[in-house]
């Protein structure tokens, strides 16, 4: 088998590399742009509210 066994084994373990990357990559953008999200939502609500006051 030799280096030939090995050659798979390396490319098989470089590629669930490259996809835990795309994974975590992918999470870490959600997480950012989660408090982007919470604060429009205040803004809306926070908009609801003034509007409800002044009717």
């Amino acid at each position: 088998m030799g280096l030939k066994g090995a050659a798979p084994v390396a490319r098989i373990r470089a590629r669930e590399g490259v996809v835990e990357v795309t994974e975590i990559a992918q999470q870490e953008a959600e997480i950012a742009e989660l408090p982007q999200k919470s604060r429009s939502q205040l803004t809306i609500k926070d908009e609801e509210w003034k509007q409800k006051r002044i009717r």
